[in-house]
């Protein structure tokens, strides 16, 4: 089948030219996967350089019945990128211009293969910021983040991706070009994981970069604990523009990578950071340590910009730390109520006691957002069959306790099999319907998400 298709795109290459498109086992091989580590069948990877050249790839290959997979820096955790049944992925990393900025009307658009860093260092010597910055925004795409509705470290106060849409540029399953606001159907495209139509580019909204920070690190004892005292933070009314949890193991794994100094690995962790006018920013510190002191909590506080970004490095260290611990790292995101979220993290921990895993748990306590990571190898299949058992029961407490599946990190294909879960049989109907209205061929990015269960 996948030899067939490489045929099939082959010819499509040579209906299309001045736009690369490329069979070569080693783009096959490197295109076949996301940061999940799961391979897919990939016939070809198709490198648009501008409006014009996607336009005519997206007709082109829907009149052929080649699927299509929009694919951003496939920095993914649940394969929402890979390609399936030798389709052609459509890399958006040639599409990585900032198109415009508009300082008065406080906006900036751009293509879809923009890097989020890349952006952010943009917009700093001019005064502003792109608040979604996930912890991937050194490599993550605009277009990726859109189509994940990625959120980050700053999500608490400032939202995430949906918020700062203002309009999208995209190409639909038949070709033609639609330019609106993110209201009715352009809305549906984010966080639909490039199932509806393929992104081009984006107009953002930005905001100015705050006056003031601080930030800092709170050691508590206990990892439930620390993720009571975060909510109860929340009820006296401290508002951080970030709050951030790290369970002790997690800490353990940090320090193995990097000099820690002061920090004692052994405790539980939250991240803090305040931001705002100088006023604020004080006042809004001040309650911090009030609340602190009042409950035995040692306070850890940058002061100064270096030691500002050194707290930030602790946080930044966290994936990469963890990388160090396993083969195979299974990386699950979900979101929580508040009041929920400590016993999620007692029942996370005994859960992988008995099954003898290796956990670690950390993420945006502020909007409840957990980062559940096992690590494991893949290659073992006693172990991964425990892994399975885990993500499923740890689905059925989080829905049960009126969660979701995912934060940021998407369904893919690594979720869809729970999907029933969290919607209805009419529900899955509805979603089916919309897919088929805006995609009648099933050409965009087949086998995920709206199109599981057909």
């Amino acid at each position: 089948m996948v030899d067939e298709s490489i045929r099939q795109i082959d010819r499509l290459a040579r209906s299309l030219p001045g736009i690369p498109i490329h069979t070569e086992s080693h783009y096959r091989l490197a295109y076949a996967y996301d940061a999940t580590g799961l391979r897919g069948e990939c016939g070809g990877v198709a490198f648009p350089g501008n409006l014009s050249d996607l336009r005519r790839l997206v007709r082109e290959a829907g009149a052929r019945g080649i699927p299509l997979f929009p694919r951003g820096a496939g920095s993914g955790f649940t394969g929402g990128s890979i390609p399936l049944r030798g389709g052609l992925v459509v890399s958006g990393e040639k599409l990585d211009r900032i198109r415009y900025f508009d300082r008065d009307r406080e906006i900036v658009s751009v293509e879809c293969g923009v890097v989020n860093h890349a952006l952010q260092d943009f917009l700093e010597p001019l005064g502003f910021f792109y608040p979604p910055d996930p912890a991937s925004l050194k490599f993550s795409t605009i277009g990726g983040n859109i189509a994940e509705n990625a959120g980050g470290p700053k999500a608490f106060k400032y939202g995430v991706t949906r918020r700062y849409v203002r309009s999208i540029t995209w190409v639909e399953a038949g070709g033609d070009l639609i330019e609106t606001a993110p209201e009715g159907v352009t809305s549906l495209l984010v966080g639909a994981e490039g199932t509806l139509g393929v992104i081009y580019s984006a107009t953002l909204s930005v905001l100015p970069l705050p006056e003031a920070f601080k930030t800092a690190l709170l050691a508590v004892d206990g990892d439930e604990r620390a993720v009571t005292e975060a909510v109860s933070f929340i009820s006296s009314g401290f508002c951080p523009s970030v709050l951030e949890y790290i369970d002790s193991k997690t800490m353990r794994c940090v320090a193995e990578y990097r000099d820690l100094g002061i920090l004692d690995a052994t405790r539980s962790y939250l991240f803090v950071e305040v931001d705002g006018s100088p006023e604020g920013v004080c006042e809004e510190f001040r309650l911090l340590e009030d609340l602190c002191r009042s409950r035995n909590i040692r306070l850890i506080t940058a002061r100064d910009a270096s030691e500002r970004e050194l707290l930030w490095e602790v946080r930044r260290s966290v994936s990469p730390s963890l990388a160090r611990r396993g083969v195979t790292k299974v990386n699950e995101d979900v979101s929580l109520p508040l009041g929920r979220l400590a016993e999620t993290v007692a029942f996370v921990h005994r859960l992988a006691g008995e099954l003898a895993l290796d956990c670690y748990i950390f993420g945006h306590c502020g909007d409840g957002n957990l980062h559940i990571n096992i690590m494991t190898d893949r290659r073992n299949r006693d172990e991964m069959e425990r892994v399975e058992r885990f993500v499923r029961d740890l689905f059925e407490r989080v829905t049960a306790s009126g969660g979701t599946l995912s934060g940021e990190h998407g369904i893919g294909l690594t979720k869809s099999e729970f999907l029933g879960m969290i919607f209805s049989p009419s529900e899955r109907v509805l979603q089916r319907r919309i897919k088929e209205a805006l995609d009648p061929r099933g050409i965009l990015n087949p086998g995920k998400y709206f199109m599981v269960g057909q």
